[in-house]
């Protein structure tokens, strides 16, 4: 697929940076340990790239302030003995994006719950027939993408970033999310368009 030039949320993230490099082991085990000064320093650590990935997912603060909050009580929960130093950045990445991925299933759910669905035949006909280039969003900064994205329909956010962000395939996230191949497709059709039209009236 087309890189989607969303790979501009991942810069957005990446350059974030923490106040050090790398995580002591001193530190990890002091977490391990429940010490609370070393979980203070992973916090302040990982706490502002963190947030960016729950407000990627959450599409406001409150939310996101939620899913970061929780998500450190699981992190500290988690953390154990056997995690090597090395890979600690890419474990609590995936542990946050796996919290965030709980959160936007439940959301997607409740929010269908009162949203109308296509006609499927013509869900079926969107998603055959209709393609979007995504060349157009190398016009624009990626902290503007992100403003944007957490514009859109939940939905339409939540396939978004499932495919263009997490690389899943339309039949992951159907699974995923439990709807059929097709709404997956129609939805990050959708999703794109709507994207296009507030990057636009919001201006470069």
């Amino acid at each position: 697929m087309n890189t989607l030039a969303l790979e501009a949320l991942i810069e957005e993230e990446s350059r974030i940076k923490p106040k050090s490099d790398v995580i002591s082991l001193e530190v990890i085990q002091g977490c391990i340990r429940k010490n609370k000064d070393s979980q203070k320093i992973v916090y302040e650590h990982y706490y502002k790239k963190m947030y960016a990935i729950c407000y990627r997912y959450a599409g406001n603060s409150d939310d996101a302030k939620d899913l970061l909050q929780d998500g450190f009580i699981k992190l500290f929960d988690k953390l154990h003995i056997n995690i090597e130093i090395t890979s600690v950045d890419a474990w609590i990445r995936k542990l946050f994006t796996n919290h965030c991925l709980d959160f936007v299933r439940s959301a997607y759910k409740k929010y269908m719950v009162n949203q109308s669905e296509w006609d499927e035949n013509m869900q079926d006909k969107l998603a055959d027939t209709q393609e979007v280039s995504d060349t157009w969003l190398d016009l624009y900064e990626s902290e503007n993408i992100l403003k944007a994205l957490a514009q859109l329909r939940p939905d339409y956010r939540v396939v978004l970033n499932l495919y263009a962000v997490e690389n899943l395939s339309h039949q992951e996230i159907a699974d995923f999310l439990g709807i059929k191949h097709a709404t997956s497709r129609s939805k990050l059709l959708r999703a794109r368009a709507s994207l296009k039209k507030i990057l636009q009236k919001n201006g470069k």
